[in-house]
């Protein structure tokens, strides 16, 4: 028996992917509630293969700190800004209607006062405002929301994606992660129209990121030399400032995070955090922003070495790990949770089959351009 929320991902008839095959398995995963005469589609978190049937998985409630809910911005909102990338490669109509669908659970989230909560508690669509990693205002899924919302806008000119942006203020943290994320969404805006408070703005964000490099890797606090790998986006964003800006004082302190700390971690098959170089946990979302980041660095200089980096890092995807085994699979979108004292989990989170698809996009941006 197949229960509502339980996925089912069949093989494909073809041994090769398409981009649009990123986003298979996110799409098994979605699922759709009505809330004020509208549909809203959303993710869901884990899924768990089935003991006995092939190609079936059950979907698995998050309560990594206590009850979480089963579905929330942090993975919708990314899976919203994965499946625009697709569309902006590919043109997929299939793309850009999942893209909007999810946008609609983003929008959902958010409040009248501009801020978003995280989770939904059940299938109905109740909202958690309250809980520790979906309280309302965080500012981990609200900057995720941001950079979707951003996206959104730029690939379709819908207004009510600006509206749905502005409408959220955030004081910028001393965080180098969360401050990354919001001059990549800002980055989103410039390219739609350029103006000096946005350039300023982001040069700001970028600015700070680039102070906290005094051990001659981006940290992410000032203070604190300890950085976790996972979602370490500040190469992506200072890169990709630096070129968008025409900002080469940037470049230096992005050079010295590669030779510092990033190709080490390459090198090492992906540590989890830093300077511990600790491996428990490795998972794609420590593997795919470093991708993102070499890819900018190698747009923004043309150096190869940042390219031959960027494809070996992705390699970690396909076997150049701990575990020895492939974590994802491009033809149904899915990728496995991460890799503990060298084995790799049987559960495929939402998070990580997002991040592996951005892993999986930079590397055929490689291969295309060669």
């Amino acid at each position: 028996m197949v229960f509502a929320l339980d996925i089912v991902i069949p093989p494909l008839r073809h041994s090769h992917g398409s981009d649009t095959s990123v986003l298979r398995y996110l799409d098994a995963l979605t699922f759709d509630f009505e809330r004020d005469g509208e549909s809203v589609g959303a993710v869901l978190i884990y899924s768990e293969p089935d003991a006995e049937k092939a190609d079936l998985y059950h979907f698995v409630v998050a309560a990594d700190s206590g009850f979480e809910g089963i579905a929330c911005v942090d993975d919708t909102a990314r899976a919203a800004n994965l499946a625009l990338a697709v569309y902006e490669r590919t043109h997929s109509r299939k793309a850009l209607a999942l893209a909007k669908r999810w946008l609609t659970f983003v929008t959902y989230m958010q409040y009248s006062d501009g801020d978003f909560a995280n989770f939904i508690r059940n299938a109905s669509g109740v909202r958690n405002a309250t809980g520790q990693t979906s309280i309302k205002g965080g500012y981990w899924w609200s900057v995720r929301a941001l950079w979707a919302l951003a996206r959104a806008y730029r690939l379709t000119g819908d207004k009510k994606y600006l509206d749905h942006y502005q409408l959220c203020r955030l004081d910028p943290p001393a965080d180098g992660k969360i401050r990354a994320v919001m001059a990549l969404a800002e980055l989103e805006l410039l390219r739609v129209k350029p103006s000096e408070q946005l350039k300023s703005s982001i040069l700001e964000h970028c600015d700070f990121i680039a102070s906290t490099a005094t051990s001659g890797y981006f940290r992410d606090q000032p203070s604190n030399e300890v950085v976790s790998m996972w979602g370490y986006h500040q190469l992506h964003a200072v890169a990709e400032a630096a070129s968008a800006l025409d900002a080469p004082h940037l470049l230096p302190a992005c050079r010295s995070t590669v030779r510092t700390l990033i190709a080490p971690d390459v090198a090492a098959r992906l540590w989890h955090s830093y300077p511990s170089k600790q491996k428990t946990s490795v998972c794609a979302y420590d593997a795919a922003p470093i991708a993102q980041g070499l890819a900018a660095m190698h747009r923004a200089t043309g150096a190869k070495k940042y390219r031959d980096l960027a494809l070996q890092n992705c390699a970690w995807f396909y076997g150049r790990n701990d575990a020895r085994t492939a974590m994802y699979d491009p033809t149904t979108g899915r990728c496995r949770d991460g890799i503990s004292d060298g084995i790799a989990s049987r559960n495929y989170g939402a998070e990580s089959s997002i991040e592996a698809g951005f892993a999986e996009l930079e590397r055929r941006y490689f291969f295309e351009e060669s």
